[in-house]
């Protein structure tokens, strides 16, 4: 069965691929996710909004969203980072406008486009002088890069505008899923809202995200479950009743699928990090 994959990311990455197929899993990180579309065109799932990318278009993707792209043949710059990665070479001062921004796609002018490909392409070269001789001062140099990146995507002005989503009904579900995880207790009470069959709801959902509806209800309420269990001022069967779980065993049986590891575990593991 198709699952939501949680895609382990470096402090800093980047590569530039040719996509032939489409990304069928939708996933999440812990790292921010930059990307570039540098030829073709790919349709971007980001939280609960749909974007149309086509070339020069560039997406900022915050950790821990769930996302997935599809769509024809592409080339693209992926760039994952860490916001510890920046904060060692840049001032919170300097950061936060550029990575509390609201805006996930931009659409620069043809003049910024070329200079986002010249720094692209000299940000992939430096990273494979770094992976070769990792000194301090090329990693500082990638930050430099990325920053100027980020400022660019933060201060010049954007001209995308969102597209209508072909299927709206896929849309609204998906944000009543992550407003009200906590009081769905399974895929018939979704499916009564919408006033559709269980049946076409699950097909319809498994069309456009290459994984069954149940096994995204399921990450979204463990992700927030793990949000609870990082600030520990709940115990695990409270946590379970606030994230909608009907009873503590499906819970771990839910999370261990997810995390590959049991609720309890996992609190152990963040009280030791800490």
């Amino acid at each position: 069965m198709a699952r939501i994959e949680c895609v382990e990311s470096a402090d800093f990455f980047i590569e530039k691929d040719a996509l032939k197929i489409p990304m069928h899993a939708m996933h999440h990180h812990a790292s921010f996710e930059l990307y570039f579309l540098a030829k073709g065109e790919r349709e971007y799932f980001i939280g609960d909004e749909f974007f149309q990318l086509t070339e020069g278009d560039l997406a900022l993707i915050p950790p821990n969203i769930l996302h997935r792209t599809a769509g024809k043949v592409a080339t693209r710059y992926l760039i994952y980072f860490s916001e510890q990665f920046l904060h060692r070479f840049f001032t919170s001062e300097l950061l936060r406008p550029l990575l509390e921004r609201r805006t996930l796609v931009h659409r620069p002018s043809p003049e910024v486009r070329e200079q986002l490909y010249g720094i692209f392409n000299t940000l992939l070269l430096e990273f494979s002088k770094n992976e070769r001789e990792g000194t301090p001062q090329s990693e500082a140099l990638l930050a430099g890069y990325l920053y100027q990146i980020l400022f660019t995507l933060c201060y010049t002005p954007n001209s995308y505008t969102p597209e209508a989503y072909n299927d709206l009904r896929i849309k609204s579900i998906i944000k009543y899923i992550n407003e009200n995880y906590n009081h769905i207790d399974n895929i018939s009470d979704l499916a009564d809202h919408f006033f559709i069959s269980k049946y076409h709801l699950c097909r319809i959902f498994n069309r456009n995200f290459g994984v069954p509806l149940i096994t995204y209800l399921n990450t979204v309420k463990v992700r927030k479950a793990c949000e609870l269990i990082k600030e520990g001022k709940l115990n695990l069967t409270e946590i379970a009743i606030q994230c909608g779980f009907n009873s503590s065993s499906y819970f771990c049986k839910v999370f261990k699928n997810e995390k590959g590891i049991s609720p309890t575990e996992y609190k152990q593991r963040q009280k030791k990090q800490k």
